[in-house]
């Protein structure tokens, strides 16, 4: 299957992976096309702060020098109100996103405040019950209303974040021989959206060995003018050689842990993270993800990143 196909098999196939339902969905479909591949695949499942979380593991994991990692959840949808999306810096995406996200609370909570000033003193259900049952109807459902659009609904088109770092996970490992298949492996890690669960998960699998591995991570490569790559202090030299492989050459940035909070990228020491976007005041933004806008993932983006990990890795 061919970049162009799987861009369309996954950004429209199975472009929500935002309910456990529609997760399990998209990991048993392409768990299949990565055994396609000649490839091992195991699940791996954990219930953390309220709910069941799970990562996919592809290859050998437990021994691999490198895991290429990559979050396969998608957002919510925002109403109104784009977010911005900073890779490398958690608190300017946490600024942007507080009142797309929170919006319908803060709303909610002043037409409840409303109704209830207003309104509730003059509830009679003896002289005037429809009055009094439609009051507290109208409470209700602002409360309720409120609430499930505060938790979210699935973004319905995601072509970018991350169906695209999938999509160059998936294609990459189709094209690495046999040696290079016993240095890398794959871990699709769940909440990267959200909580980071998967991203605590995969910490917890390897929690002696995960600060020694090269964790190159893949995050909304499919759309922007330039590419950057994240490095920490301990993976400049390999940042370096990895900007070396690409066609046109992309930024380096040294990130550092005040900028990394809220973020995958903060779990991983010995990380290298590959974003594209436009740079907005020296900052890289990706616009218009968790909305109807999210529907561009470029094909030759997603194959020079391949092609770049791949010659890095030889």
């Amino acid at each position: 299957m061919n970049t162009q196909d799987l861009i369309l098999k996954y950004a429209i196939g199975f472009s929500k992976r935002y309910t456990r339902q529609q997760k399990n969905i998209f990991i048993n479909e392409i768990g299949k096309d990565f055994q396609s591949y000649g490839y091992r695949v195991n699940g791996a499942a954990s219930k953390k702060k309220g709910g069941v979380s799970m990562n996919l593991h592809v290859g050998d994991v437990a021994h691999a020098k490198k895991l290429v990692v990559v979050n396969y959840d998608t957002p919510q949808h925002n109403f109104g109100n784009p977010m911005k999306y900073y890779p490398f810096n958690g608190p300017s995406t946490f600024a942007s996103s507080f009142f797309p996200i929170y919006a319908p609370t803060i709303i909610g909570a002043i037409i409840t405040l409303w109704i209830v000033v207003s309104f509730i003193p003059k509830l009679d259900f003896q002289n005037n019950l429809l009055f009094s049952i439609g009051t507290i109807a109208v409470l209700i459902i602002v409360m309720i209303g409120s609430f499930i659009m505060t938790k979210g609904i699935a973004n319905k088109t995601n072509f970018n974040r991350n169906t695209s770092g999938v999509v160059a996970a998936l294609k990459l490992a189709e094209e690495l021989d046999d040696n290079q298949r016993k240095e890398v492996a794959f871990v699709l890690t769940d909440n990267g959206c959200t909580n980071h669960n998967g991203d605590y998960m995969l910490r917890e699998a390897l929690p002696k060995t995960i600060d020694e591995r090269l964790v190159i991570m893949l995050d909304c490569v499919g759309y922007g003018d330039e590419f950057v790559i994240g490095y920490k202090e301990d993976t400049k030299k390999e940042a370096v050689d990895l900007a070396a492989c690409f066609k046109n050459k992309p930024k380096r940035k040294l990130c550092n842990k005040e900028e990394l909070r809220y973020t995958s990228f903060s779990f991983y020491k010995k990380g290298l993270l590959i974003s594209k976007g436009n740079f907005i005041k020296e900052e890289l933004v990706v616009e218009n993800i968790s909305t109807n806008k999210d529907v561009i993932c470029d094909e030759e983006s997603i194959e020079e990143v391949v092609k770049a990990i791949k010659k890095y890795i030889r």
